[in-house]
């Protein structure tokens, strides 16, 4: 360390000189008795620190000069700690030292204190200069709360001029948006801020100009110095709007149907689960909830493809949106189905009343890009009840959906208790019916098929039953719509074919007179875009001629989608295979539709056969069916006849082919076996 002492009283310098010798020998002090002298040292040597006896004014120049040309501390040694004609003060070099209680340990203290101010002022400068190059809103306080410095984007946020700002407290600038609240939590926030402890919280406010919604997070924190005493207050505003946006959008993202805009059934659960709380602590306090299921969507979706089926979705959207009342809450639960809770219930009967309108606004026809498409909704009713939990309520409206579904389309049901059961056993059946094949619980039994005229056997329509393990013989009304609701149909579907296929290649090859065997199409199959091939590598396996093979198809399911009936029905034509129109009656039964299908043979159902003796409206409607069938070159068969009336009647009247209990029940194809040769000993006879 060097020192020069600046002094004209040389005893002064060597009393100086001796402390400092005596305590640090690492010091070095040199002497300047004049100005002259201190100058011609100061330009030739680097000086860590100035020791400067100052007397009166006259020094003055000198003082400014010493100022200009170094940068080292001064310390002013002067005789009475405030003089007339004191030098300027430079708190972050200068002090003030009386001449008589000078010491080397003060000056010492001194050194050290210009060193901290130093690296301080450093440290202060970048600190100023980050501060106001800083992308967000900076403002410093003294610990008072009074305005400092201010940056520049704090400055355009508000909309004020520096002057407005700096040297006023921070909650008294001229801020519009500074309201009495904003007020209040900037006192509590600077307080905290005076005890050394940092405080986060968010405001919403107001944009400048366009009054657009702002969230600010704030965050008031302290700035102390080395003994811990909080010299500043630092105020850091961050526009937390865009993040706030983004949050918001991703929560609507997630609780949102990407498709209709509705809430999803993520979403729709919530809501549920905050209305049960509301049931379970209030026994008057009711809720319902409808599930709605579109039918025949599919159709639409496979026949005209997705995008009209999303269109179709959101046409449905508006429509069930429409029929909301206040309190009602909807959802889209997935694919074509969606869930509608009804909050705060006055009357049970609202819920039969919005759904009774639902499938009056969803029945009417909806023109998709030229399109006239046609659809209902099935939908389950569940009211609530004081013990129930959210998911069992939902489950119950599942259910009441389904039997709605299976009571036909546009339909709607109440739940009750004993749907539950009924759900329970479909469950149990379910799971029977998938391992039906490989506990070879499924059979086919076969119906012969008579020509009426000949009396010749023709052949046999193949029908499959089901051996329950705990229920026995199943009837195929109750365990075929659990076939087709599942899915498992495709699978006993395939099963069915090659069964059949397989049993008459058999029957052929051991020489039994049989002309054709007809299998069942359910509509979940005619839909499979692999039934083709699947028909096809039965009857290679098979080694059975397709013109054996005929299959039967409900007049209902060709007229789900025309066009792709079409396609397929002439596929089949083109591989051989016969084709028959099943049930014919029963549905929409059009001229100009039964026309374009390139069938074989229609089938009167046996509820039209039933009445033929007795009832005109029956006979005239199966008379007709001939007749009509005759003209466009199909035949006819009859099924259900159980008498020698109602096969006089069919006979006399044309029909081609009748199959019923009056000539056999449905037999295994061992009894079938059997019967046909009887049969053919018989043939001339009546049976």
């Amino acid at each position: 360390m060097r020192i020069l002492l600046i002094e004209k009283d040389g005893q002064d310098y060597l009393k100086l000189r001796q402390l400092v010798d005596e305590q640090d020998d690492a010091v070095t002090m040199e002497w300047a008795p004049n100005h002259e002298n201190a100058v011609r040292l100061i330009k030739k040597n680097n000086y860590t620190i100035f020791l400067v006896a100052f007397y009166d004014e006259s020094q003055q120049s000198f003082i400014d000069w010493l100022y200009e040309y170094t940068t080292s501390p001064i310390i002013f040694l002067i005789k009475s700690w405030f003089p007339k004609a004191a030098p300027r003060l430079d708190s972050l070099r200068t002090e003030y030292v009386n001449k008589t209680h000078v010491s080397w340990a003060l000056i010492k203290q001194m050194i050290h204190h210009f060193e901290t101010l130093r690296q301080f002022q450093e440290t202060g400068n970048k600190f100023l200069s980050a501060f106001m190059q800083a992308t967000t809103s900076l403002c410093l306080l003294n610990p008072q709360g009074t305005i400092i410095e201010i940056n520049e984007n704090a400055l355009t946020f508000v909309g004020l001029s520096y002057e407005e700002v700096v040297n006023a407290p921070a909650w008294d600038i001229p801020w519009n948006k500074l309201t009495e609240k904003l007020r209040r939590r900037f006192h509590v926030a600077i307080r905290i801020a005076r005890r050394a402890k940092t405080l986060k919280y968010e405001v919403n406010i107001k944009g400048q100009g366009n009054n657009k919604p702002i969230t600010l997070e704030v965050a008031v924190s302290p700035i102390t110095n080395s003994t811990g005493n909080v010299v500043w207050i630092l105020v850091e505003t961050h526009d937390l709007s865009a993040y706030k946006l983004a949050e918001q959008q991703l929560l609507q993202a997630s609780q949102s149907d990407q498709l209709t805009g509705l809430p999803n059934r993520h979403f729709f659960l919530e809501r549920l689960e905050r209305a049960m709380l509301n049931v379970q602590g209030n026994k008057n306090y009711r809720i319902a909830v409808l599930y709605i299921d579109l039918d025949r969507f599919r159709v639409v979706n496979e026949s005209l493809g997705p995008d009209m089926g999303d269109w179709l979705i959101m046409e449905i959207a508006l429509r069930l949106q429409n029929c909301l009342p206040t309190n009602g809450f909807l959802a889209r639960s997935g694919g074509d189905e969606f869930m509608i809770l009804l909050d705060e219930l006055s009357n049970l009967s609202d819920a039969i009343r919005l759904a009774r309108t639902i499938n009056q606004e969803v029945a009417q026809a909806f023109l998709l890009d030229g399109y006239e498409v046609q659809t209902s909704a099935s939908i389950g009713i569940a009211y609530s009840t004081y013990h129930q939990s959210s998911n069992d309520l939902l489950r119950d409206a599942d259910i009441a959906m389904y039997r709605a579904k299976a009571g036909g389309k546009s339909c709607y049901s109440v739940f009750n208790s004993n749907m539950h059961a009924e759900a329970m056993s479909r469950l149990q059946i379910e799971a029977e019916l998938n391992r039906g094949i490989e506990q070879n619980n499924f059979v086919l039994v076969y119906q012969p098929q008579i020509e009426l005229q000949s009396k010749e056997l023709l052949g046999m329509e193949s029908l499959v039953r089901f051996y329950h393990p705990q229920y026995g013989l199943m009837s195929p009304l109750r365990f075929i719509p659990i076939l087709e609701d599942t899915g498992i149909i495709i699978k006993i579907g395939e099963w069915i074919i090659q069964t059949a296929v397989h049993q008459f290649k058999t029957w052929q090859d051991a020489g039994l007179p049989l002309k054709h065997v007809a299998v069942n199409l359910s509509a979940t199959q005619f839909r499979n875009k692999h039934l083709l091939d699947s028909v096809r590598e039965a009857l290679e396996k098979s080694g059975l001629s397709a013109e054996c093979l005929e299959l039967e198809l409900t007049e209902s399911l060709l007229l789900e989608d025309t066009n792709s009936a079409v396609k397929t029905l002439k596929q089949f034509k083109d591989m051989g295979i016969r084709v028959t129109i099943d049930d014919f009656g029963t549905g929409y039964s059009s001229l100009s539709y039964l026309r374009r299908f390139p069938v074989d043979s229609l089938k009167i159902d046996k509820s039209f056969i039933k009445g033929i003796i007795s009832e005109p409206e029956d006979i005239a409607i199966t008379v007709a069916t001939i007749d009509m069938a005759h003209a466009l070159g199909l035949s006819v068969i009859a099924e259900g006849v159980e008498t020698v009336e109602q096969r006089d009647f069919l006979r006399d009247h044309g029909c081609d082919c009748a199959q019923g209990y009056y000539y056999s029940q449905p037999l295994n194809h061992e009894e079938f076996a059997k019967w046909t040769i009887e049969y053919e000993k018989n043939t001339h006879n009546d049976i």
